[in-house]
């Protein structure tokens, strides 16, 4: 009896990653417009007791305490998300027209969109009215209106209405990627909690949207030992294989690279030991090539980088027939892959094993091994 308690409570989180997630939806967000979604992790941070940093370009570095090293027989492990989310910025007044930041589907500009216009004084109603072609320089223009005045430098995101819970289905305006921000400061505040997973460290980037730049100049900094082991998290277009409510993904690669086989390899081994203890839950493994995550700006920089996916609708809010829309995922890929970094934190601590994949290839080899040098005989001077 006592085993099976221990069992359940090890399953639950003291930081909810869902309240978490609510918390990050009501904070407006862009493309070098992250200070609303920084500032309330720091917050989150303040409340459960983690430590903050930022580098110069204003990424946040989190870990479960000021003085949080990887233990004698571990490494760090970086949990990596990103801030921003596919938006624009005011850039002329008259014809009042702005820039997209991150990509958007053609199609959604095809009939007016509902945006909301963030000034510091006040949220704006209005609507895009039309996009131009690529411009030279690879921008591309919007036509905007608006209920008010907004100065130039104002950002505009997209009107979905605010987080909503329908079911086991959590719907927001941007879970790319506030989603893997909230599962890492959940993650990071079980391992606190646990006492594990010491060196265990949260990175929240930005400017991926428009070209993995917070990621890429973090790995610049060497930031991380170079031994490090960086996990991905993000909310990915859910494709064949990647069943959405069947668990967080374990992402082999991405549109542009195949992931480390270190860094897939202990997600593995954590995913196998969680799903041993609680047999209800459940972790996918795909190749996620609806488009190009951070992991490939660490691994290009030398790491061993790998992701881990929650399987997301509606991506970049292009709904099923092209008009905007709320993006969402599903509650219980948010809360098993929350449980799923605490398991590879703690992983890290543990000494290495032979990965039971090529134990078993050398057990078969070892088994035929005498039969292929009989056979060989007839052929092999």
């Amino acid at each position: 009896m006592t085993s099976e308690r221990t069992e359940r409570q090890s399953a639950s989180l003291e930081a909810d990653p869902v309240a978490i997630l609510e918390a990050l939806q009501a904070c407006p967000t862009a493309p070098f417009h992250e200070a609303y979604v920084a500032a309330r992790i720091r917050e989150l941070c303040r409340d459960h007791d983690l430590s903050v940093t930022a580098d110069p370009y204003g990424n946040l570095l989190v870990r479960p305490s000021p003085d949080s090293e990887p233990p004698a027989a571990g490494r760090t492990i970086a949990f990596c998300a990103h801030m921003d989310h596919p938006a624009f910025e005011v850039t002329e007044a008259d014809p009042l027209t702005g820039t997209l930041l991150g990509g958007v589907g053609t199609a959604t500009f095809e009939r007016p969109v509902p945006v909301r216009f963030i000034t510091p004084q006040a949220t704006v109603s209005g609507r895009v009215m039309g996009r131009e072609r690529e411009q030279p320089d690879g921008t591309t223009r919007l036509r905007l209106e608006a209920d008010g005045p907004v100065p130039v430098g104002t950002i505009g995101i997209w009107d979905v209405g605010p987080f909503r819970r329908e079911g086991d289905l959590l719907h927001g305006p941007a879970m790319d990627d506030l989603a893997g921000c909230a599962a890492i400061l959940a993650a990071l505040a079980e391992c606190r909690r646990r006492g594990t997973g010491g060196g265990a460290l949260g990175i929240f980037t930005r400017a991926e949207e428009v070209g993995l730049i917070g990621a890429t100049l973090i790995a610049r900094q060497r930031l991380l030992p170079d031994d490090a082991i960086v996990v991905s998290l993000e909310a990915s277009h859910a494709l064949p294989g990647a069943v959405m409510g069947g668990g967080p993904v374990i992402r082999v690669g991405d549109r542009s690279t195949a992931f480390h086989p270190d860094g897939e390899a202990l997600l593995r081994r954590a995913g196998a030991r969680l799903v041993e203890t609680h047999p209800e839950l459940t972790v996918q493994r795909q190749l996620m090539s609806g488009g190009t995550c951070e992991a490939t700006a660490f691994l290009l920089a030398g790491y061993a980088a790998t992701g881990v996916a929650f399987p997301l609708g509606n991506y970049h809010n292009g709904g099923p027939d092209g008009a905007i829309a709320a993006e969402y995922i599903d509650r219980r890929d948010l809360e098993t892959g929350t449980l799923l970094l605490v398991a590879a934190a703690e992983e890290m601590t543990r000494p290495a094993e032979p990965d039971p994949v090529y134990v078993r290839l050398e057990t078969r080899a070892d088994a035929a091994s005498g039969r292929l040098i009989q056979t060989a005989r007839t052929w092999v001077a």
